[in-house]
């Protein structure tokens, strides 16, 4: 007696249950609202995420020019001086004709170039002071999202 009541409690949640005539359940209607409800969700969130992306991108081209610096450093170390603008940034990679105390590479070709592909612009007046520019997320110069390295006045630091 006692089995066959167990059996028929455990097989109670397949049996159908109709209520008023209707079957119980979730109408198209109610699974529409909630799939909605969901792609709204996933929206927002993605949103998010990719916002996020951006920031970490312009973080990493500041910590790209850094680590660049550094190879400038030495450079100017062996040589008396930063790489001329007409050198560039090569100059980290391949000896220049004016640079007699060259010991690199001083850098990779690869990490001479932004998060966005494309390659960083040089400047430098001499033996002091230098500037590197990267276009930004839009990719081109001259724009507001210009991220430019040692940061100037105004410009908003790395995070």
């Amino acid at each position: 007696m006692k089995l066959k009541r167990l059996m028929h409690l455990a097989a109670r949640p397949f049996e159908d249950r109709q209520t008023n005539g209707r079957e119980q359940g979730m109408t198209i209607i109610e699974i529409l609202i909630v799939i909605a409800l969901i792609g709204t969700l996933m929206t927002i969130i993605m949103s998010n995420i990719l916002d996020r992306s951006d920031d970490a991108k312009v973080d990493l081209a500041r910590v790209s020019m850094a680590q660049i610096e550094n190879g400038l450093r030495l450079y100017k170390l062996h040589n008396n001086r930063y790489p001329s603008t007409e050198e560039g940034l090569n100059a980290l990679v391949t000896a220049p004709s004016g640079a007699k105390n060259w010991r690199g590479p001083y850098s990779e070709t690869e990490k001479l170039k932004d998060p966005w592909d494309v390659p960083f612009t040089y400047e430098s007046s001499g033996t002091r002071v230098f500037k590197m520019t990267s276009a930004g997320p839009d990719q081109q110069m001259g724009t507001a999202d210009d991220i430019t390295y040692p940061a100037e006045k105004g410009d908003k630091p790395a995070e």
